[in-house]
């Protein structure tokens, strides 16, 4: 990997890049090709030292670049701001995962505002799509006002961080077994802030915190003693006061309860780069969203479920777009790159330093050939493959026999290493060629979850209850109303119950039961 940035560093192109960005001049696009557009970041992320903050369309896109990051930087912090399940207007719950994932990049990025909080080893990366950029979240201030730093000695009456916790969107539990949740047992108080791997147990000696301990929240134990925790908003919302705490509360609420419409680029210390997968392709999603939430709330508030004077829970395109050019903000796509001269990249730009690679389509033998020519010419070569071990014998057969050397070719100009990268490239004499041009294979799709194995009909109703929410194939969510008979064509036969609005239903014959599912909301609720 080192090689291959290191090759991108050598360009004078990139060179020049580097000095106009570190001076804070306004930049075109890059108009790269996409197989080239993370490694010049993960190089820029190395050169300048400062956060750098990706932005691209779609939650997918995201989720894979996030994902391939990690070939490129793998010793450094990547975060994905990953946005909620549901609609703009919708009030329905973001899930755990959600809720986790944002709290985790606030909380690292408040950490370079914060006086006692100690600054991350390494700038991170961040990771996000257009919805969750628009999408409103805790402005900077109050996230930072919320934020404690607890150590062992202070004076703090326990019941008073109770009290905090719940203000601060920490629910109480009986056992901390998940982020987000708080504990207390005479002297001792549980709690696990989002951003953590392990809950923290502090053990008070009166209103003195006598030890800070991170424990294992299967078995209790304690992992590791700390002199000091930073306890952090659990939800992107905090609450006036004591008095305001109420469980109905949600991240629906952020717009009602916060005024200032605040997104992830307030967070950003100064000097960070946040990079644009493609300026176009970003203002037409956002304005896709734009338009289907003014539909949604124009229907919401005629049926009712929403008040004519709800603010706004999103940040427009114009005063998105006035914040990005507040950053320091590059595109490395095409939209805003400067025009091409006859079909080309203008001479002298990085992106016209990037060539392609010819594809072979699983043709091994001619590939194994052409890393020959390609070798015997001068020329290095990266195999980034999911096959990297069996490319590896094949080439050392082309280039030894019996341990010994032949055809004047040296098998270590090929460096062959097991992963995977959605394309690749070739800039001066070196290489680098992945699975989409040796055999033509795609790249994964991150997080793909295994498919439920089949199940007989009965075990789709067998632990249901009346009254419990499922899912019909073609009529969707309703409440379960109990198993029931009914006589047909003169054939008596059961039948399960699914009641729907104004007491409308729907009798699903047993035979038919695997056409109903129970509803899972997010986060698995």
């Amino acid at each position: 990997m080192e090689i291959l940035l290191d090759q991108i560093r050598s360009q004078p192109a990139y060179r020049a890049l580097l000095d106009a960005l570190k001076a804070g001049q306004s930049l075109t696009g890059l108009g790269l090709p996409r197989a080239a557009r993370l490694p010049v970041l993960a190089a820029l992320h190395a050169d300048l030292g400062q956060p750098v903050v990706l932005v691209t369309d779609r939650a997918d896109h995201a989720l894979q670049l996030h994902d391939e990051m990690a070939f490129w930087l793998p010793e450094v912090a990547r975060y994905l701001f990953s946005e909620p399940n549901p609609l703009f207007y919708e009030e329905a719950a973001w899930g755990n995962a959600t809720r986790r994932e944002r709290l985790q990049t606030l909380t690292t990025l408040a950490r370079y505002h914060l006086p006692f909080a100690e600054k991350p080893s390494m700038p991170p990366v961040i990771v996000t799509s257009a919805r969750a950029l628009m999408t409103r979240t805790l402005p900077r201030r109050d996230f930072l006002k919320a934020s404690k730093q607890l150590k062992v000695g202070q004076n703090i009456p326990p019941k008073g961080l109770l009290e905090e916790w719940l203000r601060i969107g920490y629910q109480p539990a009986e056992t901390v077994l998940e982020p987000g949740q708080f504990s207390h047992r005479g002297g001792l108080l549980d709690i696990w802030p989002q951003p953590e791997s392990r809950p923290m147990r502090l053990d008070f000696f009166g209103d003195e915190i006598d030890a800070i301990r991170v424990f294992d929240p299967a078995s209790q134990r304690t992992v590791e003693k700390l002199e000091s925790i930073l306890v952090t908003p659990a939800r992107e919302f905090v609450l006036s006061g004591k008095s305001d705490v109420s469980d109905h509360l949600s991240e629906f609420h952020i717009s009602l309860l916060h005024g200032f419409p605040a997104s992830l680029l307030e967070y950003l210390p100064s000097g960070s780069l946040v990079m644009v997968d493609d300026l176009s392709l970003l203002e037409s999603a956002v304005v896709e969203f734009e338009e289907q939430a003014v539909k949604f709330r124009s229907e919401s508030i005629a049926e009712g479920t929403l008040e004519a004077g709800f603010p706004v829970p999103y940040i427009p395109w114009p005063e998105l777009a006035d914040r990005l050019q507040d950053c320091s903000c590059l595109e490395m796509g095409h939209s805003t790159a400067e025009e091409m001269v006859g079909g080309q990249e203008s001479k002298g730009s990085l992106s016209a330093e990037f060539g392609h690679i010819e594809r072979f389509g699983g043709r091994l033998k001619p590939f194994i050939e052409f890393l020959a020519h390609i070798v015997s010419g001068g020329n290095s070569v990266v195999v980034v493959s999911r096959q990297a071990s069996r490319l590896q014998e094949l080439w050392a057969e082309q280039t030894t026999e019996d341990g010994r050397q032949t055809s004047g070719l040296d098998p270590s100009s090929v460096i062959f290493v097991e992963a995977s990268l959605s394309a690749g490239w070739q800039l001066g004499n070196l290489l680098l060629v992945t699975d989409s041009e040796i055999f033509g294979w795609e790249r994964p799709q991150p997080r793909t979850r295994p498919r439920p194995s089949a199940e007989t009909p009965e075990m789709a109703y067998a632990d249901l209850n009346p009254g419990d929410w499922i899912v019909h194939v073609d009529y969707g969510i309703g409440h379960f109303a109990g198993l029931g008979r009914r006589t047909l064509e003169g054939l008596e036969r059961e039948f399960l119950c699914v009641e729907y609005q104004n007491g409308d239903q729907v009798y699903v014959p047993i035979h038919q039961a695997d056409r109903l599912t129970r509803y899972v909301g997010p986060g698995g609720a």
